[in-house]
C-alpha cells in the first residue's frame, strides 16, 4: 500500500550568516518510522502551500524554540525570539486544512498555532516544573516530568483506551491561556496547564498537544498511540482521495 503523503512545518533559521529552513530529524523519524508515513517538508515561507493541500493527506505542526509573535493573538507584547513566516505559514494553512477535511496534529509551538489561528491567546508560564534542565543531556531533558490528567470522552481519552492519566515530558515557557473558539480541552496537567486539544467539530483527526510525543515515540506508548493515530487518519484520508 502507497504511504500517505504528509507536510510537515519547518522553520526559519540562520546558521552562518545563512537564512535556512530547518525541523528537527525526530519528527521526520516519528512520522516515517511509527506513524508510517512520508514526509514532505514545507518552508517557513511557504506562501503558496494553503492552494496545495489536495496533494497532502495530513499536516503537522512542530515545536521550535521560537514563540508565536504576541500581535498575532492581540498581546502587548510577549517572549522572543519569533519566526514571522511559520506564523503566516501556520495562522492561514490551520484553518484551511482543517476546513478541507485534513487530518492535523500539532506539537508545542504547534499548539499554540492551532489555538491562535482559533482565537486563542497565550501567556508566559512562571512555573519551572515546565522547562527543561538544560545542564541534563537532551535524553534526560525529555525524559516524562509531569503528570496529565485526561479529559473523558476526548479524542486522546479514547486512542489511550479510556486511561484518564499519563506522564509527560515538558518543555515549554507559553502555554495557552484562553481557549481558542472550536477547541475542545483534552487533557492539563496538575496545576491547570493546558496539555492537549482537539477540534471539537472537525471532519479528521485533529489533535495538538503542548509536550514532545517524537523524542521516544519509538519507545513511549502514549507517544505511540498518538503518532499511531495520525497515521491512520492520514491513510484513511488516502483511500478516500
Amino acid at each position: 500500500m502507497t504511504r500517505p503523503l504528509v507536510a510537515l512545518a519547518c522553520s526559519t533559521e540562520t546558521w552562518d550568516e545563512v537564512r535556512h529552513d530547518a525541523v528537527r530529524h525526530a519528527y521526520v523519524a516519528a512520522l516515517e518510522e511509527v506513524a508510517e508515513c512520508t514526509v514532505s517538508l514545507i518552508p517557513g515561507a511557504g506562501h503558496t502551500f494553503a492552494a496545495q493541500l489536495d496533494r497532502f493527506d495530513g499536516l503537522v505542526f512542530g515545536g521550535h524554540e521560537t514563540n508565536v509573535a504576541p500581535e498575532r493573538y492581540a498581546a502587548p507584547d510577549g517572549p522572543g525570539p519569533f519566526d514571522p513566516d511559520r506564523d503566516a505559514l501556520a495562522l492561514a494553512v490551520i484553518p484551511a486544512a482543517i476546513e478541507a477535511g485534513l487530518p492535523l496534529l500539532g506539537i508545542c509551538r504547534g499548539l499554540q498555532e492551532l489555538n491562535v489561528a482559533y482565537g486563542g491567546t497565550l501567556r508566559v508560564l512562571d512555573p519551572p516544573a515546565h522547562r527543561e534542565d538544560l545542564s541534563l543531556p537532551r535524553d534526560q531533558q525529555y525524559l516524562p516530568a509531569h503528570e496529565i490528567r485526561i479529559s473523558p470522552g476526548g479524542t486522546l481519552y479514547e486512542l489511550t483506551g479510556r486511561i484518564g492519566s499519563a506522564r509527560v515530558n515538558s518543555l515549554h515557557g507559553q502555554a495557552v491561556d484562553r481557549l481558542g473558539r472550536g477547541l475542545r480541552l483534552e487533557a492539563e496537567a496538575p496545576d491547570g496547564v493546558v496539555e492537549a486539544v482537539s477540534v471539537a467539530d472537525g471532519q479528521a483527526f485533529g489533535l495538538a498537544v503542548q509536550w514532545h510525543p517524537e523524542w521516544y515515540a519509538t519507545t513511549d506508548w502514549l507517544s505511540r498511540k498518538i503518532f499511531r493515530a495520525f497515521g491512520d487518519a492520514a491513510r484513511k484520508h488516502a483511500a478516500g482521495r
